[in-house]
């Protein structure tokens, strides 16, 4: 599973991917699937990267309250609200059912810490890794 962030310093991985890549937008999951199926059946071999909304905090309440700034701007995004370790479960659902070959982590607002957020879910998908590995 790869990971992007998306904010003002730019576009950028967290992880090591050598394939390219599409990025697309979808405002639910079975839309994102579709669209993964897509463009998998055709020529080539890119991964299918999917944007995701973000705001996390130490609770839904809290992280809820970011989206208010963003008004209707991402509708055409998944939106995510919560905690990191429902995030990671989020991003692992998306790998695990096809999905999505990766995602781009938008900040719900200025606020998000998204460097921060991309490394502890990438800590967390990597425990899991290993507790299942065991």
């Amino acid at each position: 599973m790869r990971i992007f962030l998306e904010d003002d310093a730019g576009l950028r991985e967290l992880t090591d991917g050598g394939q390219p890549t599409i990025r697309v937008a979808a405002p639910d999951l079975q839309r994102a699937r579709r669209v993964r199926s897509r463009i998998r059946s055709g020529p080539g071999n890119a991964a299918v990267i999917l944007d995701v909304t973000v705001a996390v905090a130490g609770d839904f309440r809290a992280a809820r309250g970011a989206f208010s700034e963003l008004g209707a701007s991402s509708g055409d995004t998944i939106r995510y609200a919560g905690t990191v370790a429902g995030l990671a479960g989020l991003v692992g659902d998306i790998a695990s059912a096809g999905v999505a070959d990766g995602v781009t982590l938008i900040g719900a607002s200025a606020q998000q810490d998204l460097d921060r957020i991309g490394r502890d879910v990438l800590r967390v998908l990597s425990a899991r890794d290993q507790v299942r590995a065991s």
